[in-house]
């Protein structure tokens, strides 16, 4: 038994126990993010940005949706090249956060391309309603300007409709993870129950689910990812990223003609799997510090991990999608124009040094890899012929 001190609110408590006492670890991340009315995101309690407890590229800077949508603005014009009909485009983001990039997507284009507006439908997908409330008041000046946004599930868009771009940027790290630990030479499954006592909560080893053991047992025969390593120690503990392949999946299926951008945190199997990292790599976030215990304030913090590089390449191939190139987030905005636009805010706001400076902190951020510049761009794409796609950001 792993206990990890912490306050369990009365809602947590009551689904567990109504459980049985025990959950899964998958399930508890689900919970203390996804539930409707407690949850960190499901709730729409989640704040970000600087004053927020964790910031994105996004709500970082606009210039981060600026340079992007540069990108973005090309493929565009390229999907659009190679449509057969006058097909409309789709622009489609996975959980929107507060809607900054879509706000700053908006920005761009009425300025730099205003007439492709009118042959593009903006989706969101965004699977907790109290984040929807944020991004609708966030966009609602433009929904006013007649851009047409939709808020709709996957299960909603009929397959093979999407002929566009399709963007998830810090998505699959918020997706609920496997935790796996190692003891006495065998691996376990980790799961969470509660004191009766205290009411603490602490990790209470279960037994793996044949899914999961197919799902391990397949890395280790096509990616020769050993789980656990060779010589690990006792306790040693990784994240499982089961769901990413499911996913992906039901993205594929609703791309006829497109191109999908996956912008998050990532490792190589080698580091992410070794005997260094030990406890893997889920962190909780509230007030712009790390929370090293994965149990403080449920449903008040966010929690993430970061994918395996070589597991998600293998699942989008295996579905189909090609592989356009992945590149670190610092190099794909340099690539896209950063250092101009340093330049340009330098000569806009030289007779306002404090936003100038602020703004150039920012976009500084965005690159320094000890920041967000170490995110990991995966560029995938899924056409009915094979087709040239220029991609500046990997160039």
């Amino acid at each position: 038994m792993n206990s990890l001190p912490a306050n369990n609110p009365e809602w947590l408590t009551k689904k567990i126990i109504k459980d049985g006492g025990t959950i899964s670890f998958y399930d508890y991340m689900d919970l203390v993010l996804n539930d409707p009315n407690n949850g960190y995101y499901g709730s729409g309690k989640a704040t970000l940005g600087p004053k927020g407890d964790f910031v994105t590229s996004s709500s970082m800077s606009d210039d981060f949706a600026f340079l992007l949508s540069r990108q973005i603005d090309e493929w565009l014009i390229q999907v659009k090249s190679k449509l057969i009909y006058e097909e409309k485009l789709s622009i489609l983001e996975f959980g929107a956060g507060d809607g900054s990039f879509m706000s700053g997507l908006f920005q761009y284009l009425f300025i730099n391309n205003k007439k492709i507006l009118k042959n593009v439908c903006f989706i969101i997908v965004e699977p907790n309603k109290g984040m929807i409330k944020k991004q609708q008041k966030k966009l609602e000046k433009y929904l006013k300007l007649g851009v047409e946004i939709l808020w709709k599930s996957l299960e909603e868009l009929e397959d093979k409709s999407l002929n566009g771009i399709i963007l998830a940027n810090e998505v699959l790290d918020a997706l609920p993870v496997e935790r796996i630990i190692n003891l006495k030479g065998k691996l376990y499954r980790q799961g969470v129950s509660i004191d009766n006592e205290s009411g603490k909560l602490f990790f209470k080893e279960l037994n793996l689910t044949k899914e999961l053991e197919k799902s391990l047992t397949l890395a280790h025969e096509k990616l020769d990812i050993n789980i656990p390593p060779k010589d690990a120690p006792e306790g040693w503990t990784t994240e499982w990223h089961i769901d990413n392949k499911s996913w992906l999946k039901s993205v594929y299926e609703k791309i006829n003609n497109g191109i999908l951008l996956v912008i998050d945190y990532a490792k190589e199997a080698k580091r992410y799997y070794s005997l260094c990292n030990s406890n893997g790599t889920l962190i909780s976030y509230k007030n712009q510090k790390i929370v090293e215990n994965v149990f403080e304030a449920p449903g008040d913090c966010d929690l993430t991990s970061h994918v395996c590089i070589e597991s998600l390449i293998y699942d989008s191939e295996t579905l189909g999608f090609e592989t356009l190139g992945i590149v670190k987030q610092g190099e794909a905005l340099l690539s896209l124009g950063l250092a101009e636009r340093l330049f340009e805010i330098q000569n806009e706001l030289k007779n306002d040094i404090s936003t100038a400076l602020f703004r150039r902190e920012a976009l500084l951020r965005l690159v320094d890899p000890i920041c967000l510049g170490d995110f990991k761009w995966f560029v995938f794409s899924k056409f009915n012929k094979k087709i040239k796609i220029n991609t500046s950001c990997i160039r």
